[in-house]
């Protein structure tokens, strides 16, 4: 079981923790989805739209805003925080504009927690205590098991409230029960949001809710950080680290079924502070998976920036290094969707590890896991 330590954590993470840690063992609270809770400084507050139920999580005073879509994976549907540069609101993630047909068509698997798995899984075929399962398809071209369970399912408001010292938060739970084509494991999930004064904090605890079987799981989120030019665009990984590069077949991120060969190498090509290329309109293009090479006991967490050069403004996307060692860039969005976001995804394990084990977690009977990201926006 990996467990982050406080002695790894910013004092706002050590704060949400405290806040929003509870075990994912999902308990019915009373007509939670219908209440609303305020004060002068912060609400939980309900909407809607094309029949899908969301919880806001809302600073009064600035208008930042996180919205999640608890009726359809939990989704992060939208993140409004204060740009440090104008004082002004910004949209930091890609949304669906409030458009339900996008939402439940999920092409782009935007602002989903992926779950039990994320990205691939080899043909949707897996090995586990010498038996075989079968996942469902889900990347049609490749015919891979793709980005989990979850993203259509109903999550039960678990708790909502205000923190005495400043911030909202939202906890939705969810139980696997065994149903589920290819995992057949009973899974206990609680998904904890917070908005507070500096950003949003996110935790996922996970629990195995059988007494002696083990299970296999892998945990993700799928944002897009919205900027003006992906060409002109920023990514910078953590520089406390070096980064490995995971390599795919034919070592191409185009002529691909992109599933891991078990080969990695190093590479800098986030590291050095140099825009992405390409033009506006065609971008260079990275559908590509790293890994942090040092204990995460060496540098806790994870911090990737995204700046935009045409605003000056920098979104910083921090993951617990223990929990997400991997990153996954994504840059096609502009030709697919003509959107210019770049997805950065933090990975609990590599892509199909569920055959090739890297970093594959294995709860044993009643263990449970927590991993932790946020999102902060810098001057």
């Amino acid at each position: 079981v990996v467990i982050c330590s406080e002695s790894m954590m910013s004092p706002s993470t050590i704060a949400f923790v405290a806040l929003a840690a509870s075990v994912a063992v999902v308990t019915a609270f009373a007509n939670l989805e219908s209440q609303e809770i305020r004060d002068e400084h912060f609400e939980v507050v309900n909407d809607e739209f094309g029949g899908l139920h969301l919880k806001v999580l809302r600073n009064v005073q600035t208008s930042e805003s996180v919205s999640i879509i608890y009726d359809f994976g939990g989704r992060i549907e939208d993140i409004r925080l204060l740009s440090k540069r104008t004082g002004k609101l910004k949209s930091v993630i890609w949304t669906h504009n409030r458009n339900a047909t996008a939402v439940r068509e999920n092409d782009s698997w935007r602002g989903q927690i992926l779950l039990p798995y994320a990205n691939r899984v080899n043909k949707g075929i897996y090995e586990f205590q010498k038996k075989f399962y079968r996942l469902p398809i889900a990347d049609f071209q490749l015919h891979h098991a793709m980005h989990g369970l979850l993203f259509n399912r109903t999550l039960t408001v678990v708790e909502q409230g205000l923190a005495p010292s400043g911030g909202a938060f939202v906890v939705l739970g969810y139980n696997f029960t065994g149903e589920d084509l290819g995992y057949p494991f009973l899974l206990g999930v609680e998904l904890s949001y917070t908005l507070l004064s500096d950003g949003f904090y996110f935790m996922v605890n996970v629990r195995n809710m059988m007494e002696r079987d083990p299970l296999p799981f892998l945990v993700g989120w799928h944002p897009y950080f919205l900027v003006s030019d992906v060409s002109k665009a920023i990514v910078m990984f953590d520089n406390s680290t070096l980064w490995n590069h995971v390599d795919v077949t034919n070592n191409s991120n185009v002529y691909t079924d992109l599933i891991p060969t078990g080969l990695t190498h190093l590479w800098d090509n986030f590291t050095r502070g140099t825009p992405i290329g390409g033009t506006m309109t065609n971008p260079t293009f990275y559908d590509d998976e790293s890994k942090a090479t040092l204990p995460a006991e060496f540098y806790g967490n994870i911090r990737t920036k995204i700046f935009d050069p045409v605003t000056g403004d920098t979104t910083v996307f921090t993951q617990d290094g223990f929990s997400f060692p991997f990153v996954h860039v994504f840059t096609g969005g502009v030709g697919r969707w003509g959107v210019q976001a770049v997805a950065v995804e933090p990975m609990s394990g590599m892509a199909d590890c569920f055959n090739n084990m890297n970093n594959l977690i294995v709860l044993n009977g009643l263990e449970s896991w927590r991993g932790t990201f946020d999102v902060t926006l810098a001057g």
